[in-house]
């Protein structure tokens, strides 16, 4: 029921676009990543990785950079999280825990897959880091 590091990165850089989407002002990636406190080069590749998923666009040149492929209202946590996984199933992407500990957990799972789907990208635009990515 965990992000995978990748969809970590990504949740903690794309708040960090501009919230308009294709009409916004690009970014370039070592920006992005100083200002998530992220590794710019598994950035890159994460970003990248969105960009074939049509969730970002890349712009060369001046004003160049990356910009979400829409704007920030149109993209919940569940759109970052199946691109990343390559899945178009939250389900599948993450599977429920076997065992006993699994119909502890189920309620949880299920909570946790709703809140992916109704949490847009815009509504983490003000919200407090709770928890630093090492």
């Amino acid at each position: 029921m965990f992000f995978t590091r990748a969809q970590e990165i990504a949740l903690a850089a794309l708040p960090l676009l501009d919230p308009r989407g294709t009409q916004g002002k690009g970014r370039g990636v070592i920006a992005i990543a100083q200002a998530a406190g992220v590794p710019a080069p598994f950035l890159s590749k994460v970003l990248g990785r969105l960009v074939n998923r049509g969730l970002l666009r890349s712009r060369r040149g001046r004003g160049g950079g990356f910009v979400l492929g829409r704007p920030a209202s149109d993209i919940t946590l569940a759109d970052v999280a199946l691109a990343l996984e390559r899945r178009d199933d939250l389900e599948r992407a993450f599977p429920p825990v076997a065992g006993p500990v699994g119909a502890v957990l189920a309620p949880a799972r299920r909570e946790f897959l709703e809140r992916l789907q109704r949490t847009r990208l815009s509504d983490l635009a003000g919200a407090e880091k709770t928890t630093p990515l090492p």
